[in-house]
């Protein structure tokens, strides 16, 4: 198998009450390391979504040896600081996401969501309603001409 070192990151609802999106998130995440030369999966940790993305990154792992699982965060937290030998141990990087430092708090989440979405080639989604902040890092994603979106909801 040939990478061809292609991102993808992950953007979904906090609660996610459908038991087959862990399965939808791996056999998505398996079509693109074979098929589309994805090696870098970017997810964030803020609800449900990112911890089912995460989780199936870190089990194809093991199939898949060469690809990595990156935390992208919009600031350090004290969770993270007290913790650092838990999250080390279960991503290959942690990553702040480049955004001003001058960006109000209310706002760093959503610009960090938007880094990834500039820096990726896929996003793989979960996003049933309009409202809230994975809906707005899909539109966000849907304005942009060099990503593919797949959302897992539909």
């Amino acid at each position: 198998m040939i990478f061809i070192n292609k991102i993808c990151c992950f953007a979904g609802h906090r609660d996610i009450y459908d038991n087959s999106v862990a399965d939808k998130i791996s056999e998505t995440v398996i079509t693109l390391i074979e098929n589309e030369g994805v090696k870098t999966f970017w997810v964030g940790n803020y609800g449900d979504f990112d911890r089912c993305s995460a989780a199936a990154v870190r089990n194809l792992k093991k199939l898949y040896p060469g690809i990595k699982l990156e935390l992208i965060i919009p600031y350090p937290t004290k969770e993270m600081e007290r913790y650092i030998v838990y999250y080390n141990s279960k991503y290959d990087s942690i990553l702040m996401a480049d955004i001003p430092e001058t960006t109000p708090a209310r706002l760093r989440i959503i610009n960090a969501n938007r880094y990834m979405v500039d820096n990726s080639d896929y996003l793989i989604c979960y996003v049933r309603h309009s409202w809230g902040g994975a809906a707005q890092t899909m539109e966000y994603a849907e304005k942009k001409k060099n990503i593919r979106i797949i959302n897992l909801a539909k």
